[in-house]
């Protein structure tokens, strides 16, 4: 077995009887498998990072003085939540001054109404009063915009990231006051190559592995319709669901994104070959015991055997021997005592890499 003969043969070279009378020998003795092919979902492998949702930078919308916080760096916070408090400095004055206006204008504008009816007063009064009221209105109306822009809101539910000022702090109108951002659904953003990228679209599923150790799922919702101009690859977002905040943003990771299905065959690494033009793929035998060399494409990898296109579906494979016999070459097939199943053959709960999905 350790020298790669079975049997009585006598390996590579032999040609003659053990006497030397000349008379051709037994053919090599080769331990066989039975493989059949399988339909598998390929699983595209790409290099991922995570990030949020959404980010947003909350900035001043006014002038004023820092006299209240709402919210402490990464504390979660919802929507409409109040992260911090500007003086409202003459504000309070300005609306009762401009509530009055509104009064007066009002009344203003009712008198010219009634003095309309009596034709005591012309068209170009009347206008003018009604501008007068829609002035004072909108000047109102300004203000109160002016008293809600004193107190800076979360948008939407998130985590408080940064926050950019404290008790006492004077902000000018465009000044950036806190980070916000939104980890629910958590993203993992990789770069799929041009090869790749038809295989898979948006709803697709998907997973990925942390660099913690920790395994999530999720759906594609984003693929992007353009390669970037210097890689040639396309940004794809995998969108995790995220409610508790478990999982961060910024962390590195491995995705798994859902492709096509293919027909493949699950064999142990050992029993990969070369042929004489480099080409790399696995022996067998056919109906007339002779060997056959084809070449394989591997579409899977793991610690237990790989996944590999390119053969007939159903093969009586080489397990011991192949490296001395070469393609053409008349054999006597002998079932692998070590296989799965009476007949040498490898049953489907237990082929190597069966347990697993196929992974580029």
């Amino acid at each position: 077995m350790l020298s790669g003969y079975i049997g009585n043969a006598s390996g590579p070279g032999a040609g003659t009887a053990a006497d030397g009378s000349g008379a051709a020998a037994a053919p090599q003795a080769v331990s066989v498998q039975r493989s059949v092919a399988r339909t598998i979902t390929r699983e595209i492998v790409v290099s991922a990072r995570t990030e949020p949702n959404r980010v947003v930078e909350l900035r001043a919308e006014m002038d004023g003085r820092v006299v209240e916080l709402g919210a402490e760096r990464g504390s979660r916070i919802g929507q409409s939540q109040l992260i911090v408090s500007l003086d409202m400095r003459d504000l309070e004055a300005r609306i009762a001054e401009a509530e009055a206006l509104i009064a007066q204008r009002e009344l203003q504008y009712e008198a010219a109404l009634d003095l309309e009816d009596r034709r005591l007063i012309s068209s170009v009064q009347i206008a003018e009063a009604r501008a007068n009221l829609v002035a004072a209105r909108a000047a109102l109306e300004q203000n109160l915009v002016d008293l809600r822009h004193t107190r800076i809101r979360a948008p939407f539910d998130a985590v408080l990231d940064e926050r950019e000022v404290e008790l006492g702090d004077y902000v000018r109108s465009g000044d950036m006051v806190a980070r916000v951002v939104d980890t629910d659904p958590l993203l993992i953003v990789g770069e799929v190559n041009e090869r790749n990228v038809a295989a898979i679209s948006v709803g697709n599923t998907g997973s990925a592995r942390l660099v913690n150790g920790q395994t999530v799922e999720g759906t594609i919702r984003y693929l992007a319709p353009v390669a970037a101009s210097s890689t040639r690859t396309f940004r794809v977002e995998l969108a995790v669901p995220n409610p508790d905040g478990e999982f961060r943003a910024g962390m590195t990771a491995e995705m798994y994104l859902a492709a096509d299905e293919i027909t493949a065959h699950f064999l142990t690494a050992a029993l990969l070959t070369l042929d004489d033009a480099g080409n790399i793929g696995v022996k067998s035998v056919d109906e007339f015991n002779q060997v056959r060399f084809y070449p394989v494409e591997i579409v899977s990898s793991t610690t237990d055997g790989v996944a590999v296109t390119g053969l007939p579906d159903e093969l009586r494979l080489i397990t011991i021997g192949q490296g001395f016999v070469s393609d053409g070459q008349l054999v006597t097939p002998v079932p692998d005592p070590t296989a799965e199943g009476s007949r040498g053959e490898l049953s489907e709960s237990k082929r190597p890499g069966s347990e697993l999905p196929a992974r580029l």
